[in-house]
């Protein structure tokens, strides 16, 4: 899986560590600024992040960046809200819950416009309960019940939307099902092929990589199979209300990196699987990561633009599952805004 560890390097020297400033403002001149991020997990749904390395986009927008994965939602947001990064690509839950406590940031940019999120079944698993993913959403969803589900993270946005799964089908997540903390990506994975875990909940390419071993195979794919997740701001790039209104045009260096990488995913799927590839160390076959990345392609936005819809289903999940007790606005120009991307 992706390393705990993303150095992203374009022109200048890049930042050392978070100990020092989270960014150096544009010089008079408008020269190179450089940038400290963070994000939150391994996983596809970043994948624009990966790529921005690359493919040069950093570099492109006279932007040097440091990059790094911290272990989940939670630390990603502590770390921009401590000013130690400029900006934090996280779910979408962990700025949503942060609002409604108070806490206040901005999505600038959408990485995955619908819930591209999966869950996979252990073959054995699905041989006792009957199902296969070929059944009807609905029965899928039923037979979830008294499931052991492995997710990264039990406070985490994906064990969150799958409580408002099981929940939206009679199922009370805390006394019908075991969700179980497995950790990230190969983890999880094991905990699925050990039969810890029944199923297990994540970003691709995770469900072809089981699928590929044999083990078991893709069950629900939530931003295909569930209208109200397929337009649904899902992955977000984030930054300080203050952050963007001293320094726009850092911002929108930040924004345009990872929309110039995104656009990749839908131009040439080729070359961004071959850069993913990398990022794996080569630990994934090439062909699973390009059929993971063309099964979601169209929940990688063009252009990285939001829209209300996405935040009102956004919103009303969050409500329904009571990560929130009320609603951030939607409109446009508090909670998010598109004007970095034009």
């Amino acid at each position: 899986m992706i390393g705990r560890r993303l150095v992203i390097k374009s022109g200048a020297a890049v930042v050392a560590s978070l100990a020092v400033p989270a960014f150096r403002s544009l010089a008079a001149d408008g020269s190179a600024s450089t940038a400290q991020g963070v994000y939150s997990a391994p996983g596809l749904s970043f994948a624009a992040l990966f790529l921005a390395n690359s493919l040069g986009t950093w570099k492109k927008n006279g932007l040097t960046a440091d990059v790094k994965q911290v272990h989940g939602g939670p630390l990603a947001m502590a770390s921009l809200m401590n000013g130690e990064s400029a900006f934090a690509a996280v779910a979408s839950s962990d700025p949503v819950v942060s609002w409604d406590k108070g806490i206040k940031t901005q999505a600038v940019a959408v990485f995955t416009g619908s819930l591209a999120l999966q869950m996979t079944a252990h073959k054995d698993w699905l041989a006792k309960v009957g199902k296969s993913p070929e059944s009807p959403v609905e029965d899928r969803i039923k037979a979830l019940k008294g499931a052991r589900i492995g997710v990264a993270t039990i406070g985490g946005g994906p064990a969150q939307y799958l409580r408002y799964v099981l929940r939206k089908a009679g199922i009370d997540p805390d006394r019908d099902a075991t969700i179980v903390a497995t950790g990230f990506g190969a983890t999880r994975m094991a905990a699925l092929r050990t039969k810890q875990v029944d199923v297990t909940i994540g970003d691709a390419p995770e469900a072809d990589q089981v699928a590929d071993e044999g083990f078991g195979s893709l069950f629900i794919d939530l931003g295909n199979d569930m209208p109200e997740f397929r337009e649904f701001a899902y992955t977000v790039l984030s930054v300080l209300p203050e952050t963007a209104d001293k320094n726009p045009e850092l911002v929108r260096r930040i924004a345009h990196s990872i929309k110039d990488a995104n656009e990749t995913i839908h131009s040439d799927v080729d070359a961004a699987v071959q850069v993913l590839v990398g990022i794996y160390n080569n630990k994934v076959d090439p062909k699973i990561l390009k059929r993971a990345i063309l099964r979601d392609q169209n929940a990688y936005t063009p252009g990285c633009l939001m829209t209300q819809a996405m935040w009102n289903n956004n919103f009303n999940a969050a409500l329904a599952t009571k990560m929130i007790s009320t609603k951030p606005p939607s409109v446009e120009g508090q909670f998010w805004t598109n004007k970095y991307l034009s």
